[in-house]
Parts: C-alpha cells; structure tokens; sequence
C-alpha cells in the first residue's frame, strides 16, 4: 500500500462553528494544491477517510467565488466523479481533467479552486445525542493551469520578489507569470503571514511599525509539492 502525507479537509474556524454538534472531520487529501503543466490534460487527487463513519462527497471547481455551487461551472476543470460515498478507512482518487485550454491566458498561469464538501449521514438512528445534526465542511484547493513554454518556477523567479515599505504600508511586487503563494515572516507577529500574488501583480499589507528599510524580510516560497524554500529580502522605500 501506498504511503500518503494527508493533509486535513477541516479548518479551525469550521470545526468551531460546529458547536455541540459532533463533527466527523475524517475525510483528508495528500496534496495541498493542483499544478496543470504545460503538457497535461488530467491530474490526480488521493482522498482518505480516516473516520469511522461513511461520507457523502461533492467536488466541483470555480473561478474563484466561494460562494459558488456546483450547477454553476464556469471553468474548463471536471471532476470524476463529482459524487460518490465513502466508506470508514476507504482511500479514492479523483481524477481532475482539463477540458480545454481557450481563454486561458497564455503568457502567466491560471487559477482555479477546486471544492471539497463533505457531509456524514443522519446518525439518529444511532440513537446518541448530539449526532443528529452533522454540519458539512468544505476545503477549497488552489488549482495552476500553466500555458505551453512556462515551466516551474526556479530560486532566481522566488528571489525576484520585490519588497518596499511605504507609511503603514508593505508593498509586494511579483513581476513574475507565476502565482507566488509566501508565508512572511514578519517581527512581532508569533504566526507567518500567509499572502498569494497574482501574477506581475501586487499586494499591501499593513505592517509592522518595526519593519522599516534597510531590514530583512524573511519569507518562504510555497512549492508545487506543498514544501517550501526560504530567502531573505532587503526591504527598499516605495510607493
């Protein structure tokens, strides 16, 4: 069998809206995001559930609005199957399939999400208190669509960051076609900021009134794989 890294379908802030209501938080992906090369039409997604109880799953992908459902598909990226069940300790791969690259843009990548709902059956006639009401929870997964001639990203496109600081104000630069998904490391604050760019595009963030120019922003870069590989940048002054 098959040795997979799971990563958790549930976020905090779900599992605290649940209440009393006992969640089953079981089902988990190996992966943290989807990466279409240049030269693929399908890719893979291995689901597992750890619970004890079967789980009813829908998966659709959107353009970018959580609001989305699934009857309101705009982008080229099917799921199969988009239904299914899950039994207790089950392992399942999806399979995500781009149906067609026009309108893509074709000099940076694209981004899709790709939705993961779940819910546990009517426990009732279990007879137990408080597994009546099973809330569904939802992870969304980004999902990359590189062009033709645009390859991974290497240490030298990481390194072109930008960073300048203006007033409140911490501007990121991304000249790059990527999306750059960082975690800034940012002084005073005990968790890393978490920020994706779009591609030759831009971000500010409020910042610490102890990060000024001339200091050493660290930051780490979220791979294709989910891991990451840290630098060092030397804020400037700018607008």
């Amino acid at each position: 069998m098959r040795n997979y890294k799971w990563w958790s379908v549930f976020s905090k802030v779900a599992l605290l809206l649940a209440f009393s209501a006992q969640v089953h938080a079981a089902v988990n992906v190996d992966r943290t995001r989807i990466v279409f090369s240049a030269s693929d039409v399908a890719r893979s997604l291995n689901l597992s559930n750890d619970g004890t109880t079967p789980m009813v799953m829908q998966v659709w992908a959107d353009d970018g609005d959580p609001a989305s459902t699934p009857d309101v598909n705009p982008t080229p990226v099917v799921v199969i199957p988009p239904v299914f069940k899950m039994l207790p300790g089950e392992l399942r791969s999806l399979k995500l399939m781009l149906a067609s690259r026009q309108g893509l843009a074709e000099d940076r990548e694209t981004l899709f999400w790709l939705n993961i709902y779940q819910i546990a059956p009517d426990n009732a006639a279990s007879g137990r208190e408080g597994q009546k009401v099973i809330l569904p929870l939802r992870l969304r997964m980004k999902v990359f669509i590189r062009p033709a001639g645009l390859q991974p990203p290497e240490e030298k496109d990481e390194r072109g960051l930008r960073f300048s600081v203006s007033g409140d104000t911490l501007r990121v630069v991304n000249p790059s076609p990527w999306y750059m998904s960082l975690s800034l490391h940012l002084p005073g604050q005990q968790k890393p900021a978490s920020v994706m760019i779009a591609p030759r595009s831009e971000e500010k963030i409020t910042r610490p009134a102890s990060l000024n120019a001339g200091t050493i922003l660290v930051y780490d870069v979220i791979t294709d794989d989910g891991n990451y590989r840290r630098y060092q940048a030397n804020l400037t002054t700018g607008g």
